[in-house]
């Protein structure tokens, strides 16, 4: 069982593919999911995110992603900084 550090909290897959869906552009997002990218492109994408938050704490999006085109970090909170 992998416990997070005490300033932190769980967050669940569903929550995070969400977050991401309001804040990544959807033509790197869901615009993605096709024979082309593959169809379960935005659920590999929020998976890496989801990893990066297990493992580090954070993660973060590029501005070529960002809907804001600034980019941004977020943690657990998910609350972007950019």
């Amino acid at each position: 069982m992998t416990t997070l550090p005490p300033t932190t909290t769980a967050v669940t897959f569903e929550q995070l593919y969400r977050f991401l869906k309001n804040n990544y552009k959807a033509s790197r997002f869901e615009d993605r999911n096709d024979s082309v990218w593959g169809e379960n492109y935005s659920t590999r994408i929020a998976q890496h995110h989801f990893d990066c938050l297990q493992k580090d704490g954070i993660s973060h999006v590029s501005r070529h992603e960002d809907a804001a085109g600034v980019g941004f970090k977020f943690s657990h909170d998910l609350i972007a900084i950019r």
